[in-house]
């Protein structure tokens, strides 16, 4: 199921500094506000925005509106945002390149071994 909140467009990210973090799941979107990019940032959705725009040409040619949904385990939620999208679609929206990987408690226990 996408995310709630309501779609704002790109020039109204908030600034750089003087605000709180705002940890969580984002969405993307384009002119149609057609899904185009499903991310998360345990840390701050609006810089994460602004490194893909930066940085991922598919997102920073496509990109008008932007939608946000504190998260405190953006990763799972990210995971299940992009879970459902594939379901519904039978694809991964256009800018994602790829799926992650399920974090089951398996492979939680294995990767924190390795180290």
């Amino acid at each position: 199921m996408p995310i709630s909140a309501r779609w704002r467009q790109l020039e109204k990210l908030p600034p750089k500094k003087g605000r709180d973090a705002m940890p969580g799941v984002y969405e993307l979107a384009n002119e149609d506000k057609m899904i185009i990019y499903i991310g998360q940032s345990k840390t701050d959705v609006p810089n994460r925005i602004r490194q893909h725009l930066q940085k991922n040409v598919c997102v920073a040619e496509s990109i008008v509106y932007w939608r946000y949904e504190h998260s405190r385990v953006p990763q799972a939620d990210e995971a299940k945002l992009l879970t459902d999208y594939q379901n519904t679609h039978d694809a991964m929206p256009p800018c994602n390149k790829a799926m992650p990987k399920e974090r089951d408690a398996k492979r939680r226990y294995a990767e924190r071994s390795r180290s």
